[in-house]
């Protein structure tokens, strides 16, 4: 395993840091998804969201949401179909606005 220095601006690195916590990540966490999903794509493949502060999700909720997501993770035999995770992910998101 390798390790990598990323040098930020303190500004830059404390919203990253604090939209991370948004959305229950980590930085490495963040950065780990990030380059596995560009190299398998060959692509930078995605936009990444936090709900605006107004839109927040209780804790509780992004907690319950990230450990679906684990489970996921964790039970997955061979590859995922990401376009359907997508799909429900999105699904679920907006379901209140539909």
């Amino acid at each position: 395993m390798k390790t990598i220095s990323i040098r930020l601006e303190d500004h830059v690195y404390d919203e990253l840091d604090e939209m991370l916590g948004e959305m229950g990540q980590s930085k490495q966490s963040f950065y780990e998804t990030y380059t596995k999903t560009a190299l398998r794509e060959r692509s930078i493949p995605f936009v990444v969201c936090a709900p605006r502060k107004d839109e927040a999700l209780p804790k509780k909720e992004k907690m319950e949401a990230f450990q679906r997501l684990e489970r996921l993770r964790l039970s997955a035999e061979g590859v995922l179909d990401y376009e359907k995770e997508r799909a429900n992910a999105t699904e679920e998101k907006y379901k209140d606005f539909s």
